[in-house]
């Protein structure tokens, strides 16, 4: 399966992806932690058959994401479920303190468009 091309997930946020081999590279807007500017973060990833693995950086949040999925490839409907895991930083000084609040776990579902 193919998955170059421009997914969306349920949070409005837009996944741009080219496939070259298993290798992908393309660019993520957050619908939801960027303000509603438009932020286009690097992305880069593998495919393996229908399981895909993706990670992004915020570079000007200081955050990093990764995500990893599996595609249902159905007729006219290619979703992508996908968990991620945010980690954002957190202050040297404040590390000791702080670090459990650095990393956000959750999931969601990509459609292809």
């Amino acid at each position: 399966m193919n998955v170059t091309g421009t997914w969306v997930n349920t949070k409005s946020s837009v996944l741009t992806i080219t496939q070259h081999g298993n290798e992908i590279k393309g660019t993520f807007d957050s619908g939801v932690s960027d303000g509603c500017q438009v932020i286009n973060a690097p992305v880069t990833g593998w495919v393996n058959g229908d399981r895909v693995a993706f990670a992004a950086t915020y570079e000007i949040f200081g955050t990093v994401v990764a995500w990893v999925g599996q595609i249902k490839n159905e007729p006219g409907n290619p979703t992508m479920d996908a968990h991620f895991l945010h980690e954002s930083d957190i202050p040297e000084g404040q590390e000791k303190e702080n670090l459990w609040l650095s990393t956000r776990t959750g999931s969601d579902q990509f459609t292809k468009k």
